[in-house]
């Protein structure tokens, strides 16, 4: 009977790493039996098979960690094995290491300051940014190296940004709440880079490279309980501006919401009602007025536009560059100017066939004054940031019902000949177009 050992299902000790070997201890082994081991559901091969011995399971420590992912390096003179997970890619330039290792170590500064770390969450601008033209992408493995968070598991969250902007990143603790912010000094950075200096001198003075590290608890909660506490520190400027970027998408996340969401604000870079309103319109869409065949794709006209347009590029990928989006801007005279029906307008919605040459659409409005109502919440009253967090978190009850907010202002069918882009022509008026002028 052969026994099986699952790297990544089985609970195993590890014991110890001597001459290349990894000890484990293993239930229900006796001696002599062939053991095979397994790393997420596959069979690892070795040129020296695992085996028995006084009990104990023997497993070639340098093809097991390679199999997960790590590299292994043997240093003779502390007869030590070093493995590093994630692996550093084979050839692995001076720059590629020293972003690496810089993030690897904003992480350890950062958990001088959090107690569990079972609940982590990290936030970053990394691989956005270019710091004296070198890209700084490679932070993101230095985080997952050193957090075990990642894009795949929902807790590593890169948030849309200018190249031009700082490098920052934000460790936090979804129960408890705190967090740590960590700034790059740039300036340090490109010159350490740029010098060509041995990258792995970032272990012995990390400090050197950080312009700022601030701990704070930032959890919902709290902040709303003591707002006036809260926007002295945002008048501070203690997480360098982003205190709301940071404090709606790290409370957004830790309340589970939506992947889509999640990537609407972080593309939009920070959550508020409107990129919520967006995100409701993204799914009336796709329940009221679904795509009805592959050919057919959305358009929209963003008239008026605002925050909604980021999460209905990310949701339905309307995007501009791909003819998906097109924006005209609605100023006070021409509000004034609507029918009444349309004084809520959120927009003009196609879909159309790009094979049957055939199109409809549909115009929307987004009711904010019902929101406002049906939460109690005055957005007058109140700093900015505290009414347009508690508007963020009410909306999370209600993303699966769009009906309460939307209505339909007017649908019609696109006439033989035409396309949606003919509604955004220069000189063309779609609101006129479509009658909802007085």
């Amino acid at each position: 009977m052969r026994k099986v050992i699952s790297a990544a299902l089985c609970f195993v000790t590890l014991l110890a790493v001597l001459g290349g070997a990894v000890f484990f201890f293993p239930g229900g082994l006796s001696a002599m039996e062939p053991v095979k081991i397994l790393v997420n559901g596959r069979e690892v091969t070795f040129d020296v098979s695992p085996f028995l011995q006084e009990g104990r399971v023997l497993v070639p420590v340098s093809r097991l960690a390679e199999a997960l992912g790590c590299g292994v390096k043997w240093d003779e003179k502390t007869n030590a094995v070093e493995i590093t997970c994630p692996a550093f890619p084979q050839g692995a330039v001076g720059e590629y290491r020293f972003w690496r290792l810089l993030a690897e170590q904003a992480a350890r500064e950062a958990f001088k300051y959090l107690e569990r770390r079972g609940d982590l969450l990290v936030l970053t601008n990394a691989g956005y940014v270019t710091v004296g033209g070198s890209s700084t992408a490679p932070c993101l493995d230095g985080l997952i190296a050193a957090t075990g968070c990642s894009p795949g598991r929902g807790n590593l969250l890169e948030v849309h940004t200018a190249d031009s902007k700082p490098l920052w990143f934000f460790f936090f603790e979804k129960k408890s709440g705190q967090g740590v912010f960590v700034e790059v000094d740039g300036a340090k950075a490109a010159g350490f880079v740029a010098s060509g200096s041995d990258p792995n001198a970032v272990d012995s003075n990390p400090a050197q490279f950080f312009k700022k590290v601030v701990a704070e608890n930032v959890s919902a909660e709290k902040l709303l309980a003591n707002p006036g506490d809260w926007n002295q520190k945002v008048q501070m400027k203690v997480f360098s501006g982003l205190e709301f970027n940071i404090v709606t998408i790290a409370n957004l996340a830790a309340k589970g919401a939506p992947p889509g969401l999640v990537k609407a604000a972080l593309f939009h870079d920070h959550l508020c009602p409107g990129v919520t309103s967006g995100y409701l319109l993204a799914n009336y869409l796709k329940k009221e007025f679904p795509l009805r065949s592959p050919d057919e794709s959305y358009y929209v006209l963003a008239v008026p536009p605002w925050c909604k347009d980021d999460a209905l590029q990310v949701v339905l990928n309307t995007t501009p560059g791909k003819s998906g989006m097109a924006v005209i801007p609605v100023n006070a005279s021409a509000r004034e100017n609507l029918k009444p029906e349309a004084k809520n307008l959120a927009g003009i919605y196609f879909r159309y066939d790009s094979k049957a040459k055939k199109g409809d659409g549909v115009v929307l409005a987004f009711d904010f004054a019902k929101a406002q109502s049906l939460s109690g919440i005055d957005m007058n009253k109140g700093f900015t940031w505290e009414t347009r967090l508690k508007s963020d978190l009410w909306y999370l009850d209600y993303l699966d019902r769009p009906e309460l907010f939307i209505n339909v202002i007017k649908k019609f069918e696109l006439k033989p000949g035409e396309v949606p882009d003919d509604y955004a022509q220069p000189g063309v008026n779609p609101l006129a177009r479509l009658n909802l002028l007085k």
